[in-house]
């Protein structure tokens, strides 16, 4: 684990690979802590082996070809997949100290995740009609958050390395499986993890 502070973000967390359900007991232990101000805003970087979870929005028909449930939690959205070579990011803040927007916290995270991609030579964009971040017509990151008592978690899966072929047995957010593009495909080559996490401003 690598623990650093930053004066406008709070802490941040490097995890490395992490079982999804232990990395969901910490932020939820942190949304605790950060509610009784035992814990500064803090945002956790981690890689899961392989898991899809399924958020409020559940459509079973959205992984009917699964074979297996996937793991149900609180954030909004539908069926995703996380795994090896992708860079999940949850931000455990309190809402209610930045103003109680969440649709502007939700620009703020896109909007990140756009200029750390374009520091590695990948134009992005957001779209009108779908969440997540967008490489023309494909889909290289998704947000999903919940907010409770105004501390949100949960967040952002960005898909640097991932194996794309993960995706074949679901419609992640609802979407076809092949929308799903990565950082790798794109250049043509493997991307540094840490280098992109320290991109993320």
């Amino acid at each position: 684990m690598i623990l650093t502070e930053n004066r406008h973000w709070g802490w941040r967390l490097r995890l490395g690979i992490v079982k999804y359900d232990k990395a969901l007991s910490l932020q939820r232990m942190l949304v605790k802590m950060r509610r009784e101000g035992m814990a500064r805003d803090t945002i956790i970087f981690v890689e899961h082996p392989s898991v899809v979870t399924v958020g409020k929005n559940d459509n079973p028909e959205n992984y009917k070809d699964l074979g297996i449930d996937p793991v149900p939690i609180e954030r909004g959205g539908d069926v995703t997949y996380h795994g090896p070579g992708q860079l999940v990011v949850y931000f455990v803040f309190n809402l209610a100290r930045r103003g109680r927007d969440m649709r502007l916290f939700m620009d703020q995270l896109q909007s990140g995740i756009i200029n750390a991609l374009d520091r590695i030579g990948i134009q992005a964009r957001k779209d009108n009609e779908h969440t997540g971040v967008w490489v023309k017509n494909k889909k290289i990151a998704s947000i999903g958050i919940a907010v409770k008592h105004w501390i949100s978690f949960h967040g952002a899966a960005i898909n640097l390395n991932t194996d794309i072929k993960e995706f074949r047995k679901i419609n992640p957010c609802g979407l076809d499986a092949k929308v799903m593009t990565s950082a790798k495909k794109i250049l043509g080559k493997k991307i540094s993890m840490d280098g992109f996490i320290d991109n993320l401003k």
